[in-house]
C-alpha cells in the first residue's frame, strides 16, 4: 500500500510538470494576419533557441536513458526543419545509451548426467540474476522505442542503427528462454523500410510467406494497405492462399484468418476489430476482401473448430461469430455448441466472463438493466458501463435514466448506475461541444472530480460564445472542488488548469506556480523514501523520464489541445515556470515539453 501510494504521488507530480506546459494561455486579443505571422515566426525562433538549450542540457542528466530520450525527442522535432542535424542527434541518442557490444553466445547443451544443470533449474534464478535480466529487458525496450521513433522518419536509418548495435540474447538465467532480441525488430524495420514501395513490399512479403506466418507480416499488410489498398488486397489474397496449406491446430493460422476478417469489416459490422501491431498508430484502411474470400476464411475456421481437438481455435473463433452467421449460417449452431462445450472446460471465473460477453454483446440497455441482479458483483459495473455507453450513443440517455430509477431497487446500485450514465453523457457532450446539454446535465453529476471536469469544459464552451464572466464564475466554482495534495484527483485538477488557461490566464499561471511549488516539496520527500521503497520511478538518484510508469509523451498528447502560441501570452513567464522546478531532470523535461508543444503546434499550422 505504501509503495502504491508513493507511485501515485510520483504520477501526480510528474503529470503536473507536464500539464504546466501543455495548457498554455490564450490571449483573446484580435490581431491581423500579418501580425499573427510575425508572432508565429518569433514564437518558432524562441522555441528553437530554447530547444538548443535543452539539447545542451541533456549532458547534465545522469541516466543514459534520460539523455537519450531528450536527444531523440529533439531530433524528432527538428526532422522537418533540419534533417541533417536531426540524423546526427538520433545517432547521439543511440550512443548515449552506452549499449554493450554484440557478443555471440553459444548456449550450453544440458547433459542428462549434468548435476549442476539440474541444480540450477531446481534452485531457480538468484536475486542478482533477476536484476541483471530486468536491466537487460529495460535496455532492449529503451533501444526499441528509440529505433521506432527513428523509423517514423526513415526506416532505413533505423535499420542501420539497429544493425550497428545488435544485441545478444538475454543473460543465461535458469528458467528463461534464450532468443535473438533483434530478429522480430529487424523484420519489422525491414518491412517499414519498404512499406512505401508496394511492389518491393509484395516481393518481400512473398519471401516471408515462404518461410511461414509472422506478426510482422500482418504489420506489413496494414502498412501496404494504408498506402495502396489494391496492393493490400493482393497481399491479403496471397496470405489466404498460404492459409490453405497451414495447420489450423496451431495458434497462428486461426489468428491470421480472424485478423483478415476483422480488418475487412465495414463500420456497420458487429464485432470489434483486433489489431496485431507494435506501432503506436493504430489507424488502418479497411481491407477489400470479396464475399468469396470471406466465406473461404470462415470455412477454414469452422472446419477446424468442428474437427480440431483443443481450445486454442475456439478461444479465437468467437470473435468472428457475426461472419460465421453471415457466410456459414448452417454451421453457426454447431460452432456455438462447440464453444459452449469448450467454455465448460474453463476455470469458473473465465467461464463466467465468456458467458457474460456472449450474452450481452448484442443486448439493449433495457435488457442489461433487467439482468443487473443476475450477474456477479464484478460483472455488474461492466454491465452498467456497457448499457450507459449504448444509451448515450443512441441518444436515449433520459429514457435510460428513467429505466434505472424504476428498475434498480438497490440504492447503491442505482446510484452507481446513475453516476456512470452521467459521466458517459458528460464526455459525450464535451466531445460534441454541446454546451446547453452539458449545462442541463451538471446538477446530475455528483462526484467532485467529474463535476469539476464538467464545469471546466462548460466554461471553455461558454468562453467561445463570448460569455466570459459566466465562464470565470464556473471555473472559480470548479477550482473549489479540487486541490493539490497527495489525494488530489488529477483529471479534475488538470481540467481546471486547462479551463483557466483559455479563460483567465493570470489565474492559470498562479495555479500552475502553486502546483510546481507543491511538486518541489513533495518530490524531495518521496525521493528520500524511494531509496528504501524502490518503486522503480528512479535510478541512481534521478527520476526516469518517459518510463512506462510515467509516460510524459502520452500525458502531453492528452492535454495538447490546450497548446497555443506563447507569443499570444507571456513566453518569458512560461519559460520561468520550467525553471521553477528545483530538480534538474524535471526542469529539462518541462523545457522539452514546452518546446514540443510549440513546435508541433507550428508544424500543424504548415501542414
Amino acid at each position: 500500500m505504501i509503495v502504491e501510494s508513493k507511485r501515485r504521488t510520483f504520477c501526480l507530480v510528474l503529470s503536473v510538470a507536464v500539464v504546466a506546459f501543455v495548457t498554455l494561455p490564450l490571449v483573446r486579443a484580435q490581431v491581423d494576419n500579418k501580425e499573427k505571422a510575425e508572432q508565429q515566426q518569433q514564437l518558432e525562433k524562441s522555441a528553437l533557441k530554447l530547444l538548443d538549450e535543452v539539447i545542451f542540457s541533456a549532458e547534465s542528466l545522469k541516466l543514459p536513458e534520460n539523455r537519450s530520450y531528450v536527444l531523440a525527442t529533439a531530433a524528432d522535432l527538428l526532422w522537418h526543419r533540419d534533417e541533417k542535424r536531426a540524423r546526427t542527434l538520433f545517432w547521439e541518442a543511440l550512443a548515449a545509451l552506452n549499449l554493450p557490444g554484440y557478443v555471440e553466445v553459444k548456449l550450453p547443451v544440458a547433459q542428462e548426467g549434468n548435476n549442476s544443470a539440474r541444480a540450477a533449474r531446481s534452485n531457480g534464478p538468484t536475486k542478482e540474476q533477476l536484476e541483471d535480466l530486468n536491466k537487460y529487458y529495460a535496455r532492449i525496450e529503451t533501444r526499441r522505442a528509440l529505433l521506432q521513433k527513428v523509423a517514423a522518419h526513415d526506416p532505413q536509418l533505423a535499420l542501420d542503427m539497429m544493425r550497428s548495435t545488435r544485441q545478444g540474447p538475454p543473460p543465461l538465467v535458469p528458467g528463461t528462454v534464450q532468443f535473438d532480441p533483434d530478429a522480430d525488430l529487424e523484420q519489422e524495420l525491414t518491412y517499414a523500410a519498404v512499406a512505401n514501395d508496394p511492389k518491393r513490399a509484395l516481393q518481400l512479403a512473398h519471401e516471408s510467406l515462404a518461410k511461414g506466418l509472422t506478426y510482422q507480416l500482418l504489420n506489413l499488410l496494414r502498412q501496404v494497405n494504408q498506402k495502396d489498398q489494391d496492393a493490400g488486397t493482393q497481399l491479403a489474397g496471397d496470405i489466404i492462399a498460404k492459409l490453405d496449406t497451414e495447420n489450423f491446430s496451431n495458434d497462428f493460422a486461426p489468428f491470421f484468418a480472424v485478423q483478415l476478417l476483422t480488418l475487412s469489416r465495414t463500420s456497420g459490422t458487429s464485432g470489434a476489430v483486433l489489431v496485431a501491431t507494435t506501432s503506436e498508430n493504430l489507424s488502418f484502411t479497411r481491407l477489400k476482401l470479396d464475399d468469396q474470400q470471406k466465406q473461404h476464411l470462415v470455412e477454414m475456421l469452422t472446419n477446424a473448430a468442428l474437427s480440431v481437438t483443443g481450445g486454442n481455435i475456439l478461444a479465437t473463433i468467437r470473435y468472428v461469430m457475426p461472419e460465421i452467421e453471415q457466410y456459414m449460417p448452417d454451421r453457426a449452431a454447431k460452432v456455438k455448441a462447440r464453444l459452449a462445450e469448450y467454455n465448460r472446460t474453463l476455470p469458473p471465473n473465465q467461464r463466467d466472463w465468456n458467458s457474460f460477453e456472449a450474452r450481452f454483446a448484442q443486448a439493449s440497455p433495457e435488457e442489461m438493466i433487467r439482468a443487473i441482479n443476475n450477474v456477479s458483483e464484478e460483472q455488474r459495473r461492466g454491465l452498467l458501463y456497457q448499457a450507459a455507453s449504448k444509451a448515450v450513443a443512441r441518444g436515449e440517455a433520459d429514457k435510460y435514466r428513467e429505466l434505472i430509477n424504476s428498475q434498480i431497487e438497490n440504492e447503491t446500485d442505482r446510484k452507481a448506475a446513475l453516476d456512470v450514465l452521467a459521466t458517459d453523457q458528460m464526455y459525450f457532450d464535451i466531445s460534441h461541444g454541446k454546451a446547453e446539454d452539458l449545462e442541463k446535465l451538471l446538477p446530475l453529476i455528483h462526484p467532485k472530480e467529474q463535476r469539476a471536469i464538467a464545469m471546466s469544459y462548460l466554461a471553455i464552451l461558454l468562453e467561445k460564445k463570448d460569455q466570459h464572466d459566466e465562464a470565470v464564475k464556473l471555473l472559480d466554482q470548479a477550482r473549489a472542488l479540487v486541490k493539490i495534495d497527495m489525494d488530489a484527483q488529477s483529471s479534475g485538477l488538470f481540467a481546471v488548469m486547462l479551463g483557466y488557461t483559455l479563460v483567465d490566464p493570470p489565474k492559470a499561471f498562479a495555479m500552475i506556480e502553486a502546483s510546481i511549488d507543491w511538486t518541489n516539496d513533495e518530490i524531495s520527500k518521496v525521493l528520500l523514501l524511494d531509496r528504501v521503497l524502490r518503486s522503480g520511478a528512479t535510478k541512481n538518484g534521478e527520476i526516469i523520464l518517459n518510463s512506462p510508469r510515467f509516460p510524459l509523451g502520452l500525458t502531453m498528447a492528452r492535454y495538447s489541445a490546450g497548446v497555443v502560441a506563447l507569443g499570444k501570452a507571456d513566453f518569458d513567464r512560461t519559460k520561468g515556470l520550467a525553471d521553477r522546478f528545483q530538480r534538474n531532470e524535471l526542469k529539462v523535461a518541462a523545457r522539452l515539453t514546452l518546446v514540443q508543444a510549440l513546435l508541433r503546434d507550428a508544424q500543424s499550422r504548415t501542414n
